[in-house]
């Protein structure tokens, strides 16, 4: 239960039903694992709180607190801050879900008690890891694409040795792993894990979310890109999904598209732009480059720091 000492007062009007909520919760993508007689348990959407719910929300004043990172505040600072939504948009939003009819249904909803997908276990990440770090062919695969030793440590990057694949593992927005990505050292053969549901998630975006983001297709790019000091994430692959679409919305403060050059690059181009509402969207023409990888780091640089360069910031 929510400690008296450490919450901030609210407004004396602000009433809540517990439906409505949920309701909030939801909308700003905030994962609810539990509840007592008074109180949501929640993943807390601000640092890494994926197994044991570490965040507790009043349900009928709004008043939410972190025991584990000491996030704390009301519901309508979590909008604010989950969303990147101002104070007025955020009262709006609010105001909007004051009218929940089913609150049954959307509580029952809203309690996360499964994962979608199978999550990987970190021995195997590790495994594959260390193939790496003992294999130089491995290693200088991944040189002759400009990807250095930083990277992987950075990315988990690996070696399977039985396939001679390196392996790219890909993180959901709660850092699960839930796959991986492969590339043949040899010719271009690649092979995804089984049941990898990359239609799903964003290569990067755990580590990335609420910042400007530069959009690519490929795991590669991003981490070239993060190598010369920028946020981006790889739909993998041309398509994009509406969940894609989705974390975009979610995550993303500005978003900067580079597809590849070619007609699957443009109607990537297209769906996102198309898709995505309310945020600041620019696109990027690359010219001599087939993709972001062909590029060296100052070029890089050069490039992308003509497009708003007031909302790139450096990956974490």
């Amino acid at each position: 239960m929510l400690s008296s000492g450490k919450r901030k007062q609210s407004h004396p009007d602000e009433y809540y039903t517990s439906g409505q909520i949920a309701s909030i919760l939801q909308s700003c993508d905030v994962k609810i694992g539990g509840e007592i007689d008074t109180h949501f348990l929640l993943f807390c959407p601000f640092h890494y709180n994926i197994h044991t719910p570490a965040c507790e929300i009043d349900k009928n004043n709004g008043m939410f607190i972190c025991f584990s990172c000491g996030e704390s505040g009301s519901i309508i600072d979590m909008v604010m801050k989950t969303t990147s939504r101002n104070y007025f948009e955020a009262s709006r939003l609010i105001h909007s879900r004051r009218d929940s009819v089913d609150i049954e249904r959307v509580v029952e909803e809203a309690i996360d008690t499964s994962l979608d997908h199978p999550e990987f276990d970190i021995e195997t990440i590790e495994r594959l890891h260390n193939n790496l770090i003992n294999s130089q062919k491995a290693k200088e695969y991944f040189y002759s694409r400009n990807i250095l030793d930083e990277s992987f440590i950075n990315f988990k990057l690996g070696y399977s040795d039985k396939q001679e694949m390196v392996v790219v593992p890909v993180f959901d927005e709660f850092s699960r792993c839930l796959g991986f990505v492969a590339r043949s050292i040899e010719g271009k053969s690649f092979k995804n894990s089984v049941g990898l549901p990359k239609s799903k998630v964003l290569f990067n975006l755990n580590k990335v979310k609420r910042s400007s983001i530069i959009v690519v297709e490929s795991s590669f790019d991003v981490i070239r890109l993060n190598q010369a000091g920028f946020s981006a994430v790889a739909t993998l692959g041309a398509t994009v999904s509406r969940t894609q679409i989705h974390l975009l919305q979610q995550y993303a403060k500005s978003i900067i598209v580079c597809p590849d050059a070619d007609d699957a690059g443009k109607k990537m181009v297209d769906r996102i732009v198309g898709g995505v509402k309310n945020k600041i969207i620019e696109v990027v023409s690359l010219t001599g480059a087939k993709d972001v990888g062909d590029l060296s780091d100052q070029e890089m640089k050069d490039l992308f720091n003509k497009y708003s360069g007031n909302t790139l910031v450096l990956a974490v």
